[in-house]
């Protein structure tokens, strides 16, 4: 365990600090524990989408030869749209790209904000065909072209063109569950009568491990930090003992898997939260479930610093007496992204300071600048160890699923990575 002992701090602030430090340590041999238990609960989730100890492991019609589709693609004149709903941030991203062999490929993106009244799911769809049009129209798309879809949830999926909102989606409004999300979205376009249909729909980590093969055609894995997480992984259909349809189940092709990573620790007896992790999930929306996932993903990482720093408060051992800190004593203010401002390397931390100021408006000393940097380190720390274990299960996972010896490329992505890139 790092020594977070701070120059300057009395002995009761330094003692605090080391004991929250030994809370959220995590040795190598539990860590080896998680990557194991991430391995069984991926395994088990091949076996049933109900097993205690098990994910849901929702398999895909996306396979693990679609990199050599997209390459014939490339060799002839062609056009494709993508649209990707984010349900958690209220966005909808659209992308166009343009094939023409012996030339770079043309992309287009824009993103719009989703209306904050949408209540039904056909209205979501409406919105998302409006926001095509605008699109097509913007980059005087004439001809037609196929649609891509790509949401944050999990679709059961029955067809190459995608599926229904799993029903026992726990991260989606009720009026979305079991709503077939390909019907919807075309249904609208042809409505608006533009030259655009569906012709595939799912995930966003299963899209996000597509696209990296695009420039990396071994990738294997993928995972998605983002307000929560997600992985997927290709599996070869002979070890899926759920698979029902025929089609796959004989393809020698490795198909893609939901594993839905966010439900991981639901019943585990390796994940350890301590008890600032036991209050963030007694106070959430979803308490007892996507225990992993409160432990490591950006919508929790920086209301965890600030349970500590309001601990730290109430202990009257950070900031002086008549300090308002109103702010902080209001839930989910210190946001994750404040994270990466706590690199600063300054001689007086000007950095930590000025956040401090400017967003809690509080005059923080040097010493108390070292101990909400040191804070954030112990809490950042901590996911990044536990994300590492959970994706050596994972790659371990499709390792075996592999015929050839090659190294398992994994992309990662998603705005907690990308905060924090040079």
């Amino acid at each position: 365990m790092p020594d977070y002992k701070i120059e300057g701090a009395t002995h009761a602030q330094n003692a605090f600090l080391h004991d929250i430090a030994s809370k959220f340590s995590v040795t190598d041999a539990h860590l080896g524990e998680l990557a194991h238990e991430v391995h069984t609960y991926l395994t088990n989730g091949l076996v049933s989408d109900t097993e205690p100890k098990g994910l849901p492991s929702r398999v895909s019609y996306i396979k693990s030869t679609i990199s050599n589709d997209i390459r014939a693609a490339k060799k002839q004149s062609s056009m494709a749209l993508g649209l990707t709903i984010s349900t958690s941030t209220h966005r909808m991203k659209l992308a166009s790209i343009k094939f023409d062999p012996g030339a770079p490929d043309i992309i287009n993106k824009q993103v719009f904000h989703i209306r904050d009244n949408v209540d039904s799911a056909a209205t979501l769809c409406e919105e998302a065909a409006v926001h095509v049009a605008q699109f097509i129209n913007t980059h005087e798309i004439k001809e037609h072209v196929p649609l891509g879809v790509t949401i944050d949830l999990p679709l059961e999926e029955k067809s190459k063109c995608g599926g229904r909102v799993a029903e026992d989606s726990r991260t989606c409004a009720g009026f979305l569950r079991n709503v077939d999300i390909a019907q919807g979205v075309d249904a609208a376009l042809l409505r608006l009568h533009l030259p655009v249909r569906v012709t595939a729909t799912t995930n966003c980590v299963i899209s996000s491990m597509v696209a990296a093969q695009h420039h990396f055609p071994s990738t294997s894995a993928a995972l998605i930090l983002n307000h929560g997480i997600n992985a997927a992984y290709y599996e070869a259909p002979q070890k899926i003992s759920k698979l029902a349809n025929a089609e796959l189940g004989a393809s020698s092709t490795r198909v893609a898997i939901n594993t839905e990573l966010a439900r991981f620790g639901e019943n585990s007896s390796v994940v350890q939260p301590t008890m600032w992790d036991h209050r963030i999930d007694r106070e959430s929306t979803n308490t007892g479930f996507h225990v992993f996932e409160k432990l490591v993903a950006d919508k929790y990482l920086g209301e965890i610093v600030r349970n500590l720093i309001t601990d730290f408060m109430d202990a009257q051992l950070i900031f002086a007496r008549d300090t308002d800190v109103t702010t902080f004593s209001e839930p989910y203010t210190f946001f994750t992204s404040y994270m990466s401002i706590m690199e600063d390397t300054s001689s007086d931390l000007h950095d930590v300071g000025g956040l401090l100021q400017a967003g809690f408006n509080v005059q923080a000393s040097y010493v108390d600048r070292q101990i909400v940097r040191a804070l954030c380190h112990i809490v950042s720390m901590r996911a990044a160890k536990l994300v590492g274990a959970a994706v050596a299960g994972i790659v371990k996972k499709a390792s075996e699923a592999r015929d050839d010896q090659e190294p398992v490329v994994v992309s990662i992505s998603g705005q907690l990575t990308e905060m924090n890139q040079p």
